[in-house]
């Protein structure tokens, strides 16, 4: 990689992992204490893999996937020991996510009649496909 094409994924992974931190603030998953983050794999403009952790709590992390091709998403570090590890682990959590949703209870299913769930599903699949294929291709690693 150029430097230029370094400084090009710096800047643009760093932007991908501040929103992604607040986003865990946000939703509650982490309290806004001190946060240590670092991105550890990824593809400019589509991917990063993080591991993120509160400095209060001790020496825990979290492994974090986002980005423009990827939902926002978390796991505990003990799922997964590499970020290629990491990767496979949601790649399949986002296919059982999708199929939870296609097999969500009639009653489930009408209170959330103002979501696409049909929709949400597929899309899922296809963010899952998509990550299984990166963590699949041996030269990305």
């Amino acid at each position: 990689m150029s430097d230029n094409s370094q400084g090009d994924f710096d800047q643009w992974s760093k932007e991908q992992l501040d929103v992604a931190v607040n986003e865990l603030i946000n939703s509650n998953v982490f309290e806004k204490a001190r946060i240590e983050a670092r991105v550890v794999w990824g593809i400019k403009d589509q991917v990063i893999l993080a591991q993120v952790r509160e400095t209060s709590v001790g020496l825990g992390f979290r492994w974090l996937i986002a980005g423009n091709s990827v939902p926002t998403d978390h796991i505990e570090s003990s799922l997964a020991e590499l970020p290629r590890d990491a990767a496979r682990h949601f790649s399949l959590k986002w296919q059982l996510g999708a199929e939870n949703v296609r097999n969500l209870p009639h009653d489930a299913r009408k209170a959330m009649r103002h979501l696409d769930l049909g929709e949400m599903s597929k899309q899922l699949i296809r963010q899952a496909q998509a990550l299984h294929e990166l963590v699949s291709d041996e030269s990305l690693w």
